[in-house]
C-alpha cells in the first residue's frame, strides 16, 4: 500500500470516528417487532377516578396539608464590620416581627446549610413548608436586610420583604442598649457595673400584615374552575366560593372535594389534590341542549384575546356553551400598547352536542404541567393527571391496551415538539409511547428502559427501527424531537441530534400529541421529564 493510499485510509478512519462521536444513538441490528397502534379515547367522569399520588421528589405533595406553616430560617452571613454583639441585637429586633405570626420553627443544624443535599434531607425530615433566606448589605448610613420566602422543594418564591437600620448621627436618634454585670455570692447577687451601649435604630420596618399573608399562602394552592354554564356554583366544605368562572381562589393543600351545583341538575363532586403554591384546574361540561354546541380555546401561556366573527369575546382559556352550530371566524390576538398581533386566524367549526376544542401552545414550555392542555384516556381505575401535571397511577391491574393522556387539537404551523424520556435508572419498568397524530398519519416513539423504537401508522404494525442512546446528559434525560416544516412539506423525527426518520408532512387538519403507557407494561408516575412545543416566529 502506497503512502498516499495509507494517508487516505487514515483520513477515512478519522471521518468515521468523528461521525460516530457526534452520533447520539446507535441503531440496533435486531428484527422489527409488532406493536399495537397507540390510541386515545375520551373517557367519562366515572372512569376518570381520583388516585392519590405520593411523589419521590416532592414531599410537599400530601394527603393532608399543614394548617400552620413549618418554617426554616437560614443563617445570615454578616460582614466583618458587624461583631457578634451587633449581630445578636439585629436578630433580637428582627425576631419581634415574627412574634405575632403563627408558624412552627423547623430548626435546621448550621452544618446542613453548607450543602444543598444535606439541606434538602433536613427540610424533608422536618416536613418544612418554606425557607426564609436572609441577607444583609451595609452602607455609610446603615444596614439593609432582605428576606426571601421560598418553597422548601422547588425554590419558587412566595414573597419577599426588606427592613433597615440606620446608624445614629444625632442625639435624638441614639438608641441605648443597657448592659449590667453581676457577681453572685452564696447568699445574694451584687451589681458590679451598669453601662449603656449605643446601638442602631430602626430606619424602615416591614409590613407585618403582608408578611403574615405571604406565610399563610405557603400552605395554600389555587383553584381555577370553569363550566359550560356560567351559573355553576362552586362549594368547598359546604361554603360557596362563588360562580364560574372561578379564578385563582386560595384553597388549603391536600386532598379536597369540590362540589359543582347548577339549578335543575344533579350536583357533581370532584376530588382534587392541591399542592401548595400551585394551580389546579377543573372544567365541567354540563349536559346542555343537544341541538347546540360549545367551544373551548386555550393557549400556552394564557392571555390571548379571543375574537369570534370580529367581536372580542374574552381571553384564553376561553369557554362558551349554547352556541348555534356553524362555522365561526376565530382570531387569537396578543394585545399591547402598540396594537394587536394576530397569532391565529381561522375557522372554528361548532357542531351540535359537541365541544369544538382548539389549542395554541405558542410558547408551550413545560407542557406536562399544563393540565388544561391534556385530556385523560384509559380504563376505569386509571388516572393520568396529578398535582404536578401528567403523573400516571392505577388502582388495579389494567387490561392490555393504552392508558394516558392526549392533547387538545393544536394549530398546525412550523414547529418543533421536543421532550426527554427518563434515563434507564429512573425509567425502570414499563413503556411510554409519544405519538404525533396528523390527518391520516400517526408517527411516534415507544421507549422502554434501554431501547427506543420508531413506529408509524397506517402500516403492518411493525416498528421501523430500534435504537439505544449512547452517552446522555445525566441531568436531562434521553432527548427526542418532532420537527414540522410546512414550507418544505417535510416532517422529521430526531433522537438526540440524529435524524432517524423523514417523510412528507400531511396537509390540512389539526394535530394532536398523546403520551400513553400500556396496561401490560405500565409506567407509573411521570412518563417523561419534559415536553415542549416551540412555534417558529412566535415570542
Amino acid at each position: 500500500m502506497g503512502t498516499s493510499s495509507f494517508r487516505n485510509l487514515k483520513l477515512l478512519s478519522l471521518i468515521v470516528i468523528l461521525g460516530s462521536a457526534c452520533s447520539s444513538v446507535q441503531k440496533l441490528d435486531e428484527p422489527s417487532k409488532l406493536i399495537q397502534e397507540p390510541y386515545y379515547k375520551p373517557i367519562g367522569e366515572s372512569a376518570n377516578v381520583f388516585i392519590f399520588r405520593e411523589s419521590e421528589s416532592d414531599f410537599r405533595v400530601r394527603k393532608s396539608g399543614h394548617e400552620v406553616p413549618v418554617i426554616a430560617f437560614s443563617p445570615i452571613e454578616y460582614p466583618k464590620s458587624v461583631d457578634n454583639k451587633l449581630a445578636s441585637y439585629f436578630e433580637q429586633e428582627i425576631s419581634l416581627i415574627w412574634k405575632d405570626i403563627k408558624y412552627t420553627n423547623a430548626r435546621i443544624s448550621k452544618d446542613a446549610w453548607k450543602s444543598k443535599e444535606a439541606l434538602s434531607d433536613e427540610l424533608k425530615k422536618k416536613d418544612t413548608d418554606i425557607v426564609v433566606f436572609g441577607s444583609i448589605s451595609e452602607s455609610s448610613s446603615g444596614w439593609t436586610f432582605k428576606f426571601e420566602i421560598k418553597d422548601s422543594v422547588d425554590d419558587s418564591k412566595f414573597g419577599e420583604f426588606e427592613l433597615s437600620f440606620k446608624k445614629p448621627v444625632s442625639t435624638e436618634e441614639v438608641g441605648n442598649w443597657t448592659q449590667a454585670i453581676f457577681w453572685k455570692a452564696s447568699d445574694r447577687i451584687i451589681s458590679l457595673e451598669t453601662r449603656q451601649t449605643t446601638v442602631p435604630v430602626w430606619d424602615r420596618k416591614p409590613d407585618v400584615a403582608r408578611i403574615k399573608e405571604i406565610v399563610n399562602s405557603s400552605v395554600k394552592g389555587f383553584l381555577n374552575v370553569r363550566a359550560s354554564s356560567s351559573d355553576t356554583e362552586i362549594l368547598w366544605k359546604g361554603k360557596s366560593l362563588g360562580s364560574t368562572p372561578l379564578l385563582d381562589i386560595p384553597i388549603s393543600e391536600g386532598i379536597q372535594e369540590i362540589q359543582l351545583v347548577l339549578k335543575g341538575k344533579k350536583p357533581i363532586t370532584k376530588t382534587v389534590q392541591v399542592r401548595a403554591g400551585k394551580k389546579n384546574f377543573l372544567f365541567h361540561e354540563w349536559e346542555e341542549d343537544k341541538t347546540l354546541g360549545s367551544a373551548k380555546v386555550i393557549s400556552v401561556p394564557n392571555g390571548l384575546s379571543v375574537s369570534i366573527d370580529g367581536y372580542k369575546q374574552g381571553e384564553t382559556p376561553f369557554f362558551r356553551s349554547n352556541l348555534t352550530p356553524g362555522a365561526y371566524q376565530l382570531e387569537l390576538l396578543k394585545e399591547s400598547a402598540d396594537g394587536s398581533y394576530v397569532y391565529y386566524e381561522g375557522v372554528l367549526d361548532v357542531k351540535p352536542d359537541k365541544v369544538a376544542e382548539l389549542a395554541l401552545p405558542y410558547t408551550g414550555k413545560d407542557l406536562l404541567s399544563e393540565s388544561e392542555f391534556w385530556k385523560p384516556s384509559g380504563e376505569n381505575g386509571f388516572s393520568a393527571i396529578g398535582p404536578k401535571g401528567l403523573e400516571f397511577a392505577k388502582k388495579k391491574n389494567l387490561p392490555n391496551g393504552w392508558n394516558g393522556a392526549y392533547s387538545l387539537p393544536f394549530i398546525p404551523e412550523e414547529l418543533e415538539l421536543e421532550g426527554y424520556f427518563l434515563l434507564p435508572v429512573d425509567h425502570k419498568e414499563g413503556s411510554v409511547a409519544v405519538t404525533f397524530h396528523f390527518p391520516g398519519l400517526s408517527l411516534g416513539l415507544e421507549a422502554g428502559k434501554e431501547k427506543v423504537s420508531i413506529f408509524q401508522f397506517p402500516s403492518d404494525g411493525r416498528t421501523l427501527g430500534t435504537y439505544k442512546y449512547k452517552d446522555v446528559d445525566k441531568d436531562v434525560g434521553r432527548p427526542f424531537s418532532f420537527r414540522a416544516d410546512p414550507k418544505s412539506k417535510k416532517l422529521s423525527l430526531y433522537l438526540g441530534s440524529d435524524k432517524v426518520w423523514e417523510g412528507d408532512l400531511p396537509a390540512g387538519g389539526l394535530w394532536t400529541v398523546s403520551v400513553l403507557t400500556r396496561g401490560e407494561e405500565f409506567r407509573e408516575k411521570a412518563p417523561l421529564k419534559d415536553l415542549k412545543i416551540l412555534y417558529k416566529g412566535y415570542k
